[in-house]
């Protein structure tokens, strides 16, 4: 029987802040080193770490659309649940996947590993006190920590059985990459559970910066020279290594999963990466077979073509990307899916209206419904016609 088809929207990807609610979650001990996110007289956010304000690029006054965005006008960043419906009504979209906004930054590697637990714990003790009540329709990912193995694993199964409908990891970390042995736990309870992985990019170690880099390599004096060059580094403006690589950063998880075998020791896990567009995506399938074939006197051997292995189990969200759309022929509708970045800068909120319009103009009525609805409301356990009969939850915030 062909699925039945909605005009329901999910953003599969979407924010939620910090606000000083979240305080009282945290250890007593770690309270004072939460980031604070303010907003100044001239419009543009603030953050303030350890009572020292982190450095901002921005130099234009923002306009109205851009204090719509960033929670610049938001002091709730994302919790008061009126406005953010009227926020989803005003672009037609019924239900979010919901990530952390500066917790993006958790096990970036700068931090004791005892702090950025109990960031994840709090976080995610606060999200889902707070979206208990509209949990059909907003769902916020679990965050995991890294850095403790033993930790990771202990939340990772509090959170699967409180219900959360995917366990949010860093996009990548490069002193235990996700080939290694210390994840098998991990990948385990998440296929077992069937509660998806989702590697959210401008994440961990590439949190806010990024740049294709092997520090592995470097000795200590180099590295020294590096780190010297960020302290005294001059440039005043954002520079498009922060954007345009950190996006390409997700191409990371997905070779390194695909090719290390753990999406072949694990069928039943699937993998999301999302914020990243995926333009790529067609190329780096392609590259991964060629590279397997071409390269196999030494390849890790595979059972099947390494694309198979995403085709089979994954997923990567797209924002405003015709070349993705473009490339559907290749890649199939079924790994992608919509979402608005909400209230990002880089993402389409308020205006994704005609994003939303253009993926139903360039795809077949089912694709298009795959891709705006369909996968989401499969990966993260949606049920699209409660979104579709409960509609007017969030359209009666419209005017």
């Amino acid at each position: 029987m062909p699925e039945a088809l909605h005009d329901v929207v999910i953003s599969a990807d979407a924010h939620v802040g910090e606000p000083g609610a979240i305080r009282p979650y945290f250890p007593e001990e770690f309270r004072d080193r939460l980031p604070e996110f303010t907003v100044g007289g001239d419009g543009h956010f603030r953050i303030l770490i350890d009572g020292e304000e982190r450095p901002d690029s921005r130099k234009k006054a923002p306009n109205e659309t851009d204090l719509m965005k960033e929670f610049r006008t938001d002091p709730s960043q994302g919790v008061d649940l009126e406005r953010r419906y009227r926020d989803m009504a005003m672009e037609g979209v019924d239900a979010a996947v919901l990530f952390p906004n500066l917790g993006l930054a958790v096990s970036r590697g700068d931090e004791p590993a005892e702090y950025y637990h109990a960031w994840a714990r709090a976080h995610n003790e606060f999200v889902r006190d707070v979206f208990e009540p509209a949990r059909h329709r907003l769902k916020p990912a679990a965050m995991l920590a890294v850095d403790d193995i033993g930790e990771m694993l202990k939340e990772a199964r509090r959170c699967i059985d409180l219900g959360f409908c995917t366990l949010f990891l860093p996009a990548n970390v490069p002193w235990r990459p996700y080939r290694a042995p210390d994840y098998e736990p991990l990948w385990s309870m998440a296929e077992e559970a069937g509660v998806p992985v989702t590697f959210h990019v401008f994440s961990g170690n590439l949190a806010l910066d990024a740049d294709f880099v092997d520090l592995g390599a470097l000795d200590r004096d180099r590295f020294e020279s590096y780190r010297t060059f960020l302290e005294n580094d001059g440039e005043e403006h954002e520079l498009l290594t922060s954007t345009v690589i950190g996006m390409a950063a997700g191409m990371s998880p997905i070779v390194e999963l695909t090719a290390s075998g753990v999406l072949e020791r694990h069928p039943g896990l699937g993998m999301v990466v999302t914020e990243c567009e995926c333009g790529w995506l067609a190329w780096v399938l392609h590259c991964m077979d060629r590279m397997n074939r071409q390269r196999h006197l030494g390849m890790k051997p595979l059972a099947l073509k390494p694309s198979e292995y995403f085709l089979r189990q994954g997923a990567i969200t797209i924002t405003d990307d015709p070349v993705a759309l473009h490339n559907v022929a290749f890649t199939g509708a079924d790994v992608l899916m919509w979402g608005n970045d909400y209230p990002h800068d880089e993402g389409s909120f308020p205006e994704s209206a005609p994003l939303i319009r253009r993926i139903r103009d360039a795809l077949p009525p089912e694709e298009a419904h795959r891709v705006l609805c369909g996968n989401a409301a499969r990966l993260y356990g949606f049920d699209l016609d409660l979104l579709q009969a409960t509609r007017d939850e969030v359209t009666r915030h419209a005017a």
